[in-house]
């Protein structure tokens, strides 16, 4: 009986209620963290429907670049491998640890308006014809297609002639190519757009377009090395406001007492 009367007093008394209050102030915290998790999880998983689902979508950026953006999987290296075994296989083909690895296959096709009308491109002989013998002629030439600063196309080659010296006709027999020389601006990463992690691939490089796009983020939250690099605080992390409870004294009634409410702190260290 004694022991009941002691819960009895317990039950009714202030400390009680305090204590169910701070349990229901934690629940509730509890719940708003799993309600919180919940949304990332359904942001990860609209995220990977739309990197499985998506098509590269092409247009010209602000500054007229050509610009191909497609979405991109978020997951740890064990989902990847269900998900996309391609990619995994890529990713674990990599010295070191894998942050984020990006596939492209680019094309690179120009039509006659773009190699025959360009202005920046320079057509001669290099070098006079060799006769080899009497009615064979070998005919070095060089091909020069200068886009702008960053882009270019030289090709060298020769092409085989055969001369008939009755008649003077030229016969065309064989063109090679002996070197070609090309250089390309490519812009390739990851950003935000529409609420969608994407990658993108962009250049000034006439003709140029991407042909398949796919890539990987892997998830920080699994990723031990992003962890690491992003370091977190400890000592001395500033001032925080929050819900506290806390032991203290009554002095009104003269007796110890459960203080629940706002506090405004410093925190010293933060595990």
């Amino acid at each position: 009986m004694k022991i009941l009367t002691l819960i009895w007093k317990l039950v009714n008394s202030k400390v009680f209620s305090y204590v169910i209050v701070g349990l229901l102030i934690m629940m509730f915290a509890g719940q708003c963290k799993r309600s919180t998790d919940l949304k990332i999880e359904n942001a990860k998983l609209e995220q990977n429907v739309s990197a499985a689902d998506s098509t590269i979508i092409e247009y010209k950026n602000k500054e007229g670049v050509y610009e191909a953006d497609k979405a991109t999987w978020i997951l740890s290296e064990k989902e990847l491998k269900k998900q996309n075994k391609n990619l995994f296989d890529q990713v674990k083909a990599q010295e070191g640890n894998v942050i984020s690895l990006n596939n492209t296959i680019i094309r690179l096709r120009q039509d006659t308006t773009i190699l025959h009308d360009s202005i920046r491109y320079l057509t001669k002989i290099i070098d006079s014809a060799i006769q080899i013998d009497p009615e064979m002629w070998i005919l070095p030439w060089e091909l020069r297609y200068d886009w702008d600063d960053n882009n270019h196309d030289y090709f060298k080659g020769k092409t085989l002639l055969k001369l008939d010296t009755t008649t003077m006709e030229v016969t065309h027999l064989d063109t090679q190519m002996d070197d070609r020389d090309s250089k390309i601006d490519v812009t390739f990463g990851e950003k935000v757009v529409g609420g969608k992690y994407n990658v993108y691939i962009q250049s000034k490089y006439p003709g140029f377009s991407a042909e398949q796009m796919t890539g990987v983020f892997i998830d920080p939250n699994t990723n031990k090395d992003i962890k690491k690099l992003i370091k977190k605080r400890h000592w001395f992390t500033g001032f925080s406001i929050s819900v506290g409870i806390t032991p203290g004294y009554d002095f009104v009634n003269q007796q110890p007492a459960i203080v629940i409410g706002p506090t405004i702190g410093y925190s010293i260290y933060q595990w």
